[in-house]
């Protein structure tokens, strides 16, 4: 229906559309602008009001069909629809319609004309007397489909029977009305009183009530056709989420000294950092739990991207923790040479209690990292950092077992203890709360194949992904500098980060977390993807954690910047790991599912209402793999399901349909 969209001087939005048949301007009015969300506005219901047409570069959107000249035919089918309802030609003039307007129909029109003062049972019912969308489906889109799926717009003389063929298909979203038929059909240029008969008889005709193909189809599509405009097609989910417009104050401040195509992982990987500034802080989650800040995040790119680009905001943001580190480091290196100059049989200086070293190496052994937490626990609840430039450092980290890697991932995002025990005296024993943050960085085949082989363990969901897209970047990237002014901005948010203690109870956050659930749980029903659903709960709580660090960044303060990047978040995270291994996820869900199916299931049930013989065989094939003379005993199959009543079929269309028979003795 739009023809026309522009921009006003002002900045507001002009929207121009094309009356529906039979519908008045103010009606028209009142019913876009319920549909768009939007304050009806009575102003705008006078054709003659003036509007000043902008510039050419203010036009949005201009239809073919703009001031185009209506067929003579449509003319006459708008101004039929009026009088039928006892308005003017032009659908304003209320009341008794004039003589010289009803000289254009016909003598029998005429008789059967209704009036303002008689009952007019027929007529095309206001638009507020139905529900004008069908399960969030707008009913115009639904007909505008099923329309096709019958040939589409019918030719002069061909009007009546498609406009009952289409009446006796809509029966089955409007309820067997033909009243709320009337409401969402088109005349097709029909005369209303051949169209209500039309209606009325297609609703008196005995019919089955299991809906026909070509109106599930027709959903399908509109709905479909929905998805897209809101932006929630596969195709547009599977896209990669821009950043909003408007960042949060200290995303804005990380980002500011870097090519645009590397803010998405410069943000991403910086909240490892910052979250070094919060051990032992605890934010209360949407149900419940009690959880902490800590960051793992992976960072995914080819080789010569520029993945190095994240490492200079990351030295900023520690800057005064690595400082502080230098005094404990010194300390540790004067026990060591005082213990290596004793003799064997001398005593040991005891290693000084108030060692502690946040920003460490990766390229430490497993005993080495269990002293580090342990030092990091007795500081009071301090947090640790280390940013790795490959995977294999991890190994080192864990004593060169990969599964042993998994489980350090694991536990450190759930900050449970972790240690070692040993016998030997000279053997370090100690065991702490794991509050590690962690960047690490790789190419996508080492990617795929680590994290590939931990889908089904919960090391994938517990990171978050991030990657630079080649594309995104400039040919000759240049950055800037980070001077002291960049500093002095942003030791305002490492000093509240630092400050911040106990439990963060933030009721914003909170409801944003279950509003990311819904979404999460929204895409993978559009996507048919139930492992987008599986990866969507972790990543939830990894933006929730997000949104903890910037509320605390920004003075306990939550805005509409902080919500909107946090939404972005979750969607990139989610980007990235769909792109990445979408593919083995729906794999490993699909053979989870085959294991823990009970036995057997009926192949009649997986078949939907109707279903063609190829869909029947494609099911048969997957489930009986091993039969022999494969087309044989699927036909066999189906004279079965046939001879018992369980199913009809049309051949004209070459459908197998569900019978009454089987729905009353088998379906639920």
């Amino acid at each position: 229906m739009l023809l026309h969209a522009e921009r006003s001087a002002s900045g507001k939005l002009h929207l121009d559309i094309l009356l529906p048949i039979g519908m008045t301007i103010k009606e028209a009015q009142m019913a876009y602008t319920k549909e768009l969300g939007v304050d009806f506005d009575e102003d705008c219901c006078s054709p003659e009001r003036m509007i000043y047409i902008t510039d050419a570069d203010s036009q949005l959107y201009t239809s073919e069909k703009w001031y185009a000249e209506l067929p003579e035919e449509e003319v006459e089918a708008r101004r039929e629809a009026y009088r039928i309802r006892g308005l003017s030609i032009d659908g304003r003039k209320k009341g008794m319609v004039h003589s010289e307007q009803l000289a254009a129909a016909s003598e029998t029109e005429r008789q059967n004309e209704p009036t303002s003062e008689t009952p007019q049972p027929n007529n095309r019912p206001s638009s507020q007397d139905y529900p004008q969308d069908y399960t969030g489906i707008p009913y115009s889109y639904i007909v505008e489909e099923l329309a096709d799926q019958l040939g589409g717009t019918p030719e002069h003389g061909n009007r009546n029977p498609f406009i009952f063929t289409m009446a006796c298909h809509l029966r089955h979203i409007c309820n067997d009305d033909p009243q709320w038929i009337r409401q969402v059909l088109p005349n097709y240029g029909e005369a209303q009183n051949r169209v209500n008969a039309s209606i009325d008889s297609a609703c008196r005709r005995n019919q089955s009530k299991n809906m026909p193909q070509k109106v599930k189809n027709a959903i399908t599509l509109a709905r479909k056709r929905v998805n897209i405009e809101k932006g929630m097609d596969e195709d547009s989910m599977m896209r990669q989420p821009r950043m909003p417009a408007r960042l949060p104050a200290a995303v804005r401040l990380i980002t500011s000294k870097a090519p645009m195509g590397y803010w998405p992982a410069i943000a991403n990987t910086t909240f490892a950092a910052f979250a070094t500034y919060t051990g032992g802080v605890k934010a209360e989650y949407w149900n419940g739990t009690m959880i902490e800040l800590t960051q793992e995040h992976m960072l995914i790119g080819p080789m010569s991207v520029g993945k190095s680009s994240i490492k200079e905001p990351i030295n900023h943001i520690l800057h005064p923790i690595v400082e502080r580190d230098k005094l404990s480091r010194l300390k540790e290196k004067e026990w060591a040479e005082q213990t290596n100059t004793k003799g064997a049989n001398k005593d040991k200086p005891e290693r000084p209690k108030d060692i502690c070293k946040q920003v460490v190496d990766s390229d430490m052994t497993n005993a080495a990292f269990a002293q580090i937490l342990e030092d990091a626990e007795r500081a009071g609840d301090k947090a640790i950092f280390t940013i790795m430039d490959e995977l294999e450092q991890l190994k080192k980290l864990a004593g060169g077992s990969t599964s042993e890697i998994t489980e350090i991932l694991r536990r450190d995002f759930d900050t449970d203890v972790y240690g070692q025990e040993r016998v030997g005296t000279q053997s370090v024993k100690a065991r702490a709360p794991m509050r590690m943050n962690l960047v690490m960085s790789t190419t996508p085949n080492t990617a795929k194949m680590f994290l590939g082989s931990n889908i089904d363990n919960g090391t994938l969901s517990r990171l978050s992904l991030s990657t630079i897209i080649k594309e995104d970047v400039e040919r000759r990237p240049v950055f800037k500098r980070y001077d002291e002014a960049f500093d002095k901005k942003l030791a305002v948010y490492q000093a509240r980060l630092e400050n911040a203690k106990g439990t963060i109870v933030c009721s914003q956050a909170k409801n944003l977390a279950l509003q990311l659930l819904d979404k999460g749980e929204e895409r993978a029903l559009m996507m048919g993807n139930e492992s987008f659903q599986q990866l969507s709960y972790r990543a939830v709580e990894i933006a929730f954690r997000k949104s903890i660090l910037l509320y605390i960044m920004n003075g306990m303060k939550w805005t509409k910047e902080i919500e909107n990047f946090i939404i972005w978040t979750f969607e990139y995270d989610m980007w990235v790991k769909m792109c990445l291994l979408g593919e083995e996820l729906t794999t490993k869900l699909e053979r989870d599912n085959r294991i823990m199916k009970p036995g057997v299931s009926c192949l009649l049930e997986q078949l939907g209402d109707s279903f063609t013989r190829q869909e029947f065989e494609v099911l048969y094939k997957a489930q009986y793999r091993s039969t022999v003379e494969f087309k044989k005993s699927a036909s066999n199959l189906l004279s079965q399901w046939k001879k018992r009543g369980w199913i009809e079929e049309d051949k004209t269309q070459n459908i197998f349909y569900k019978s009454e028979n089987y729905y009353q003795k088998h379906a639920a």
